[in-house]
């Protein structure tokens, strides 16, 4: 199924940091990387929205992100996540539509 390409900035996420349902922890070297590079800290990206990235493959061993949305939280419990706008919606970069298709 091909999605549209959301506006959203992307930043890394560990998708094995689940700490909730939905939530996975941003606390990490790739995410505060990518943060930095838009000029953001992880406390001035609360509440913001962005697409969640991590590096995957496809079955013939070709790279191919493992995506989602969602908006950036604080949890007092498990600190700076990623709050996915639904549980296990992944999809692959290889599933939106390019600009040049249309």
């Amino acid at each position: 199924m091909m999605r549209e390409p959301h506006p959203h900035p992307e930043i890394y996420c560990d998708f094995n940091a689940r700490m909730t349902d939905r939530g996975y922890s941003l606390e990490r070297m790739g995410s505060i990387r990518d943060l930095s590079k838009l000029g953001l800290k992880l406390e001035e990206a609360v509440g913001k929205r962005f697409t969640f990235v991590a590096d995957d493959a496809d079955e013939s061993g070709v790279p191919d992100d493992i995506m989602s949305n969602g908006v950036v939280i604080k949890d007092e419990r498990y600190g700076f996540l990623a709050l996915l706008d639904t549980p296990d919606d992944f999809y692959w970069r290889s599933q939106l539509t390019r600009c040049d298709e249309a």
